[in-house]
């Protein structure tokens, strides 16, 4: 009687074990914003590219913070691995490897094209590491926003397009290949009335896309009203543009001031229910926190809440029904909303382990470079 007890309990135990671990159904493709604009401190030209800022110098916790050989950090973290370089192969494989560990589907690979030679970065570091390893990415570009010229622009993003569309691990869908439009939500750098001859012009030349477009607007009249739910929504005009396949926005903190579920959830599926209506997809961001104290004098913080901010978030994506989630961001340092593992923290891969419980997945470590 008692072995039978035994046996009874242990598979019991066993089942409980069982549906604990069964992942969560119905999870929206899970995005990361990845930088590639950093250098270290042995790059010849441009040494500590993105890891300081001028500002940084008259900040007094920034020079607090500051190790001997390094100048000041425009971040109050420290990646685990020290002020690295984004063309390190070895750096971006790491970073791969603790993605796909996590279940981060693909990264969104900030885009400056030749600036700074960026594109040599994106190409020796992530773009050779997806190859290798076998991981997503597709391009968010920043130049949607900060362009001159729309002609130049349009042209521009074709051949940036052409470069990659056909690599084997470049993230499709619908079989088409996906790029993401940032915009800045004040003062935006491309209207309705230009995406048109944007999608002709691109498509033209790399055949159909998958039209990601950060938009975002104030609602005065919600405002007006005290309906904090809709004092953000998309502009009706994109909404009733043809060939937006996505909309989506880069973050809250730049737009609104909010950081739990509960001032979360009534926005996150106004916006949602505005772009389902208009028969698009929704994109929400989901942020681990934010502090921008290390190179400004008017900083904005949002508090971490050990990880209960970030948990916070994909709840309320999660249950405003968004079709996808983008993590802002993977190392965006100096705004400090980075998942990365950091040194600053008790468990440097504390938010990588949320994400792998919300996308029910078994998370493991990979050897540190």
């Amino acid at each position: 009687m008692q072995c039978t007890r035994l046996i009874q309990s242990l598979l019991w135990i066993f089942s409980s074990f069982i549906l604990a671990e069964e992942p969560p159904k119905d999870r929206p493709l899970l995005f990361a914003n990845y930088y590639c604009w950093y250098h270290s401190g042995q790059h010849l030209k441009q040494p500590f590219l993105h890891w300081t800022y001028p500002s940084s110098d008259g900040i007094a916790m920034a020079k607090k913070a500051q190790k001997p050989a390094e100048p000041a950090p425009n971040s109050v973290w420290r990646p685990l691995v020290g002020l690295y370089d984004s063309a390190d192969p070895k750096i971006a494989e790491w970073h791969v490897n603790l993605a796909k560990s996590a279940g981060i589907d693909a990264f969104l690979v900030d885009w400056w094209d030749t600036h700074n030679a960026l594109d040599e970065n994106v190409d020796r570091g992530i773009v050779a590491a997806v190859e290798k390893i076998g991981f997503k990415f597709a391009l968010l570009d920043e130049r949607a926003q900060f362009h001159q010229k729309p002609h130049e622009y349009r042209t521009m993003l074709a051949r940036s397009l052409k470069r990659y569309k056909d690599h084997p691990c470049y993230l499709r869908i619908e079989g088409k290949p996906v790029v993401y439009l940032y915009q800045v939500a004040a003062a935006p750098g491309l209207t309705a009335a230009e995406f048109p001859q944007l999608k002709q012009q691109v498509e033209t030349a790399v055949g159909p896309v998958y039209w990601i477009v950060d938009k975002i607007a104030h609602n005065h009249e919600a405002s007006r009203a005290g309906d904090i739910d809709r004092e953000k929504c998309i502009p009706h005009e994109w909404l009733a543009v043809d060939g937006v396949d996505c909309f989506g926005f880069y973050s809250t903190f730049s737009n609104f001031r909010a950081h739990e579920y509960d001032s979360l959830i009534g926005r996150y599926r106004s916006l949602t229910k505005l772009a389902h209506d208009a028969g698009k997809k929704m994109l929400l961001p989901v942020h681990p926190g934010h502090d921008n104290s290390f190179f400004r004098n008017d900083p904005y913080v949002m508090p971490r809440r050990n990880g209960q901010t970030l948990k916070d978030f994909l709840r309320a994506a999660t249950d405003a029904g968004a079709d996808y989630i983008m993590v802002t961001s993977w190392n965006e340092w100096p705004e400090s909303t980075v998942i990365e593992p950091s040194s600053s923290w008790p468990d440097p891969y504390q938010y990588l382990r949320i994400l792998a419980e919300w996308k029910g997945v078994m998370f493991t470590i990979p050897t540190t470079p």
